[in-house]
C-alpha cells in the first residue's frame, strides 16, 4: 500500500480570513478523527493574505476518497467551505516522485 497526498490551493473571502483561522484550527482538530488520515497541514501565502494550501497525507488513495466523504460530515466543514472565495484553484491527489 502506498500513501496518497492531497493538495488543495484556495482563497478565503478577504473579510473572513481572521474567522477562518479560528475555524480552520477547529476543523483540523475534527479531521484527526478521519480514518486513514496520517497528517494534515495548512499553509498561508506570504504574498497574499487570503491564499492557502492544504496538504493531507492518507494511508491510501481509497482512504483519501473515503476521507472526503467523511470530511463533509464534520461539524465545522460547512462553515469552512462557505468562507471560500470560490472553488479551489488547484486540487487533487498526488504521488511522491522525488524527495520526502
Amino acid at each position: 500500500m502506498s500513501h496518497c497526498t492531497e493538495v488543495y490551493v484556495y482563497e478565503i473571502s478577504p473579510d473572513q480570513v481572521e474567522e477562518f483561522l479560528t475555524v480552520k484550527d477547529q476543523l483540523i482538530t475534527e479531521a484527526r478523527s478521519l480514518p486513514g488520515l496520517i497528517d494534515s497541514a495548512t499553509f498561508r501565502s506570504d504574498e497574499q493574505d487570503n491564499l492557502f494550501i492544504d496538504r493531507m497525507k492518507w494511508e491510501s488513495a481509497e482512504a483519501a476518497k473515503e476521507g472526503l466523504k467523511a470530511f463533509e460530515a464534520l461539524p465545522t466543514s460547512r462553515r469552512f467551505l462557505s468562507m471560500m472565495a470560490g472553488p479551489p484553484k488547484v486540487g487533487g491527489r498526488f504521488t511522491l516522485v522525488a524527495g520526502r
